[in-house]
């Protein structure tokens, strides 16, 4: 878990907005997947999606953001 956080750091925004997407297609098919590794994709999805979000925020240039 600790070396896809830090591989999170360097990735750019569109890439990490495809692995939210392909991570959140592969929990729907839960049934392929044990509760364990169920719960370590939510997780991953979790701190992606705040990752995205903080660089987001800083790289917002815009009005009212």
């Amino acid at each position: 878990m600790m070396n896809f956080m830090m591989t999170m750091m360097v990735m750019p925004i569109s890439r990490a907005k495809r692995m939210i997407n392909l991570l959140e297609r592969l929990i729907k098919q839960d049934y392929i997947y044990t509760e364990e590794k169920l719960r370590e994709l939510k997780a991953q999805v979790r701190v992606l999606k705040e990752e995205v979000a903080e660089r987001e925020a800083k790289s917002s240039k815009g009005f009212g953001k």
